[in-house]
């Protein structure tokens, strides 16, 4: 498993980092579109740490921490 940083820029300007444990880059960002994916009210929380609207979600990148 390796760390990557997930980066979810907003609508805002505004950006909001997720540290999270893959397998590949493909597969960090796998996880994060399931959990958009099966949102019921628009919002997605990440552990107790971060809690993002869908609908202020513009783009999400993950980058490979060393």
């Amino acid at each position: 498993m390796k760390s990557y940083e997930i980066e979810f820029h907003l609508v805002n300007g505004e950006e909001l980092t997720y540290m999270i444990e893959a397998d590949s880059r493909h597969g960090a960002l796998e996880s994060v579109y399931q959990a958009f994916r099966h949102a019921s009210d628009g919002f997605v929380q990440f552990e107790d740490e971060l809690i993002v609207m869908l609908d202020h979600v513009a783009y999400v990148k993950a980058f490979e921490v060393d």
